[in-house]
């Protein structure tokens, strides 16, 4: 009797375990509710199930405008997970650490997703896992998720409120600007913008040691173009003096006697190609 009741609980348990795995390899549409809180377009990867193996496909990408959500659904998904990745500019969601990596080109996808090392073309991108969750369609799952300037790190969640848009509506490039003093003295450096006016004025300023090298600007240069020089030093290829002003944001171009008590510069001007994130300069 007790060996008939042990038989009929594992032949119980076994049935339900082989209802689960086929409620979990069963295919499903999902709806992916992706909201963009940010003020510039984002476009989003995603990679999922479609077999109960563990090989993914990677579709890339969806293109979710500002304050906008894309609500679109990705066939035959087999699973409770959906793995997501965000980017625009340089920026990248998650922001932090994430559940996957996976190898991803920069046009549009439809393949079996892979990890490192990545082809040529590709890039190693980070996603976030999200659940698949019950949604109002009848035999339909949904994933949701934010994208947020506030989930970048300070700098960057700062430089991401009202950054400006490039010709496909994604966030515009950010500029670094990184100075490397070969002198044996220490530089004061002076990076300059111009302004609206016509003027310039001081986007960053910072000691650069000697024989060393600084990240002293990140942002966004008007025309790319940016001005740089270490005060009083000069630069056989300036193009031009600058008086420094009391007011430490604003400089006036040297009148022909000079600059008087006032600290002077003369800088050089540096441009940055499309798509260059980062640039050194050297100061002598």
């Amino acid at each position: 009797m007790r060996s008939t009741r042990i038989s009929l609980v594992v032949l119980f348990a076994t049935a339900m375990l082989s209802g689960l795995t086929g409620v979990a390899a069963a295919q499903r549409d999902v709806l992916l509710n992706v909201c963009n809180d940010t003020g510039f377009s984002v476009a989003i990867a995603a990679a999922y199930r479609t077999t109960p193996s563990e090989n993914r496909t990677l579709r890339s990408w969806f293109l979710v405008e500002p304050a906008a959500c894309l609500q679109g659904a990705v066939n035959n998904v087999v699973g409770d997970s959906v793995d997501l990745h965000v980017m625009s500019g340089e920026w990248r969601w998650p922001a932090r650490a994430g559940d996957a990596v996976y190898c991803t080109p920069a046009n549009s996808t439809f393949a079996l997703a892979t990890g490192a090392p990545c082809r040529a073309g590709q890039e190693a991108r980070t996603f976030v896992r999200l659940p698949v969750m019950a949604s109002r369609h009848r035999g339909v799952g949904q994933a949701d998720y934010r994208v947020r300037c506030s989930d970048l790190n300070e700098s960057d969640a700062d430089l991401c409120v009202g950054a400006p848009r490039d010709e496909r509506g994604l966030a515009q490039t950010v500029r670094t600007l990184e100075v490397c003093q070969t002198g044996q003295q220490d530089s004061d450096t002076v990076v300059l913008v111009s302004r609206p006016d016509g003027g310039f004025e001081i986007a960053a300023r910072q000691t650069v040691p000697a024989a060393g090298c600084a990240d002293i600007y990140r942002g966004f240069p008007p025309d790319q173009t940016i001005l740089v020089g270490g005060v009083g030093d000069l630069n056989d290829d300036a193009i031009g003096r600058f008086c420094l002003t009391g007011d430490d944001q604003a400089v006036v171009q040297a009148a022909e006697d000079g600059c008087g008590e006032a600290a002077w510069i003369t800088p050089e001007r540096h441009v940055f190609r499309s798509n260059v994130s980062r640039f050194t300069a050297f100061l002598r």
